[in-house]
């Protein structure tokens, strides 16, 4: 910081030339002397000389203060501010994959301790403070790069390399410099890290430890997941969350099978390091009755199995929540449809300002009010059918609530014949669920409005009005206007036989629902199945969707831009069933049943050993008693376990263990009151291997997927640090405070003047 003094030259003065306005006010300073000394040669009295001299050096310094005011100085404060603060993190991993040596005595974290090393210094130049930090099971912070080196750390058989990397993220860095293999042992996924760090603007470099570790594999079945029931000859899918430490490049074989009849094969490609993955199967449900699954993992010597059972029933039991806005006709028509049918369950809550609430079917619970603002209250019900409804009738919290119930596997049906309606949805959150985009609300037609003003005010004015056509009355979306005829659900082009016929078992198109009013929607999101359209489209303009379904999460969404159908069951004589039958069928194509999950086992312990407890876990949601579980030794061996349930917070179900006295495969059985079956089969090995004990080979590939979605790079012999030789000067702050604008400066002047008078007041020349 500096301080000085400059001449800043106010009013007409500050637009000359510094050197002009010098030179006015130094004429300006001799003539005005001049005239001082002029004017006290001559006075009123003899004076003295010391006298006449004291009034003109008086007279002389109020003349040269003034001028010095006119100069305008003032102190100008110059601040250099510091150059910007940027750290760069240096995050050192300490686990035990990097400390083992191989057969020449390198460790991977001398390998890249020497990388960084060849770095550091541009490094340095390139950022104001270089900060420590080193992890393996705990992120912490070390005073210096060496300490974090040379240091023991706790729990160094795991390695939290993205757990870590977060942590460092959340400090604010400019950048981070990560020392390790890329090993994570958690099975965190980096999606998460790397939108982090993006969204922040860090980039992330990664110093590779490398050696010449031979490893070894090991497979794992962590979960397998399978609905408890499904509807016959319906499709449901099984998936297995497989884990394989692989060496090499590979491909493991992987099977399904149901008894004796092997379902599907695969073999999944590997590459080296820690794979996980999901690997999931389609399966057709056959005739009723229990279909056991199994699935397995490897080859004869290293096979992973994990088995569960899924009962096949004819029918299920669906509870529907029929919300409906307003009073419609159609509604009696549908209740009557699922009444008909002992698989539904509905319960319904009609217009709810007026209280209106009507149950089908048997039910255990409270019946409800109006919607729920919880996605806990709507689970029981498999659909929530939303007919007519306003935007102003699902608040931000219910629409919240029906988004985390389809995507915890929920149905929604969204029914709304009226654009009008639907406009006011556009942007919400349950837009953002349906398959479907609606029109903008601002975008609407102003001739439109125009007209439809028009027709207001003529209704209010005058009422209804004669008409010869019999179907003039209210519409489903509350104007009166002309119904138009009944027109037929049209299959989407390019499908053959329809997706509408195969949906709702309808062989004959003639018997394909009918509709009179329809709303208009902008866009059919992508991956949404169109199931029906308007019939009369040309062979060049796009179809208009009446019926558009998608999964969302692990639930089903729908939207049905119609009427309710019930101009359609007018029509058809009373024998006919079509109604009845559309409904079933398509509230079933949205009923997840199958997101049930029944009896299962999981192992918690990763690789088992000899004499070392193997954690497992039991659910089974269809029922509070424990299921039976035992343990099956290599030689045959039998012994029960005894299960507890587990603590609070964590997963439904039970939790038991048992310690293995003999090396080998060993077979776990489950049991529950419903005869349902899962099973485990694992090798148990002679001494416990931590995946870090596994030697596996570095994680280059993700560490360079890491690095260059974040603007960083896996550094090597190319400089990856530049010092900021080339940043632009900052330039000071500066601050201006007038000298002459002060109270002490105007008291001097006063002072002057006020002196000078009273000496001439003194030698009597007043």
């Amino acid at each position: 910081m500096t301080e000085t003094i400059e001449w800043q030259f106010g009013g007409w003065l500050g637009s000359l030339p510094p050197v002009a306005a010098w030179a006015i006010l130094g004429s300006f300073a001799v003539v005005g002397g001049a005239l001082v000394v002029w004017s006290y040669r001559r006075t009123l009295r003899a004076l003295t000389p010391a006298a006449r001299w004291a009034l003109t050096l008086l007279r002389l310094a109020l003349l040269l203060a003034l001028l010095i005011c006119l100069a305008n100085p003032e102190r100008v404060r110059e601040i250099t501010p510091p150059p910007p603060h940027r750290q760069l993190a240096v995050v050192v991993d300490r686990s035990d994959s990097m400390a083992a040596a191989d057969f020449r005595g390198t460790t991977r974290l001398a390998t890249a301790t020497r990388q960084w090393k060849q770095h550091e210094e541009k490094a340095r130049q390139a950022f104001t403070d270089v900060a420590t930090f080193r992890f393996a099971a705990a992120f912490s912070p070390a005073a210096s790069f060496d300490e974090a080196v040379k240091s023991a750390q706790t729990g160094a058989s795991e390695t939290r390399l993205y757990t870590a990397l977060e942590q460092a993220l959340a400090g604010a860095p400019a950048a981070i410099v990560c020392l390790t293999d890329g090993l994570d042992t958690t099975n965190a996924e980096t999606d998460k890290l790397v939108a982090r760090a993006q969204r922040d603007g860090i980039p992330i470099y990664f110093a590779a430890g490398t050696n010449r570790i031979r490893g070894s594999e090991r497979l794992n079945i962590r979960e397998i997941k399978a609905p408890s029931r499904v509807l016959r000859r319906s499709e449901f899918t099984a998936s297995a969350l497989i884990s394989v430490d692989a060496e090499n490049v590979r491909d493991v074989p992987i099977e399904l099978w149901s008894g004796a009849t092997r379902i599907a094969a695969q073999s999944l490609p590997m590459r080296p390091g820690r794979n996980t993955l999901v690997w999931p199967v389609k399966i057709t449900a056959p005739e009723p009755g229990s279909m056991p699954l199994e699935f397995r993992l490897g080859t004869s010597a290293s096979l992973q199995s994990a088995s569960c059972t899924t009962q096949i029933v004819d029918r299920e039991k669906v509870d529907v929540l029929y919300y409906q806005g307003a009073l419609q006709w159609g509604y009696r028509y549908l209740f009557t449809a699922l009444q008909g049918d002992p698989s539904f369950r509905m319960e319904s809550i009609l217009n709810p300002a007026l209280g209106v609430h009507l149950t089908a079917g048997a039910r255990n619970g409270d019946t409800l009010v109006d919607l729920p603002e919880s996605a806990a209250e709507l689970r029981r019900f498999q659909i929530v059918i939303l007919a007519h409804v306003f935007a102003n009738q699902l608040s931000p919290a219910r629409q919240k609530a029906l988004v985390e119930y389809a995507r915890g596997g929920g149905g929604v049906l969204f029914i709304a014949p009226d654009s009008q309606a639907t406009r006011a949805f556009a942007g919400t959150a349950l837009e953002e669920m349906l398959p479907v985009a609606f029109l903008d609300p601002q975008a609407e037609d102003a001739t439109a409005r125009s007209v439809r003003r028009f027709q207001d005010q003529l209704l209010s004015t005058f009422g209804a009005t004669d008409t010869a056509d019999p179907i003039d009355e209210r519409a489903e979306g509350g104007a009166r206007q002309d119904v138009p005829p009944l027109q037929p659900f049209a299959p989407p082009r390019g499908t053959s036989p329809s997706a509408a016929a195969n949906l709702f078992r309808n062989a004959d198109a003639a018997s394909l629902p009918r509709f009179s009013l329809s709303a208009d929607v902008r866009s059919v999101k992508p991956g949404a199945e169109i199931l029906a359209v308007k019939p009369d489209a040309s062979p060049n303009d796009a179809a208009v969707p009446l019926l558009v379904r998608q999964q969302f999460g692990n639930g089903f969404t729908a939207v049905l831009a119609t009427d309710l159908l019930w101009r359609w069951k007018m029509s058809l004589p009373s024998s006919s069933h079509a109604v009845e039958k559309f409904w079933q069928q398509l509230l079933l194509s949205l009923a997840n049943t199958s997101s049930r999950e029944g009896l299962r086992l999981s192992k918690v312990t990763d690789a088992p050993a000899l004499d070392t407890p193997v954690l497992l876990r039991a659910t089974a949601p269809s029922t509070t008693r424990p299921p039976t579980v035992e343990a099956i030794s290599p030689e045959g061996g039998r012994t029960l376990l005894n299960l507890e349930a587990a603590a609070p917070g964590e997963d439904d179900g039970w939790k038991t263990s048992f310690t293995p006295k003999q090396a080998g495969v060993w077979k776990v059985r489950a049991k529950d009151a419903f005869d349902n079956e899962a099973g485990l089969q694992f090798t148990v090995s002679t001494k416990p291997r931590t995946t870090e004990a596994l030697d596996l080979p570095p994680d280059l590939d993700t560490m360079r997927r890491i690095a260059a979605a974040t603007g960083g790079a896996v550094l090597d012999e190319t400089p990856a640090f530049r010092a900021p030789d080339d940043t632009p000067t900052i330039k000071p702050s500066r601050k201006l405070r007038p000298i002459w604008h002060s109270s002490g400066l105007l008291a001097a002047l006063l002072g002057l003047y006020g002196v000078e008078l009273l000496a001439r007041r003194w030698f009597r020349l007043l």
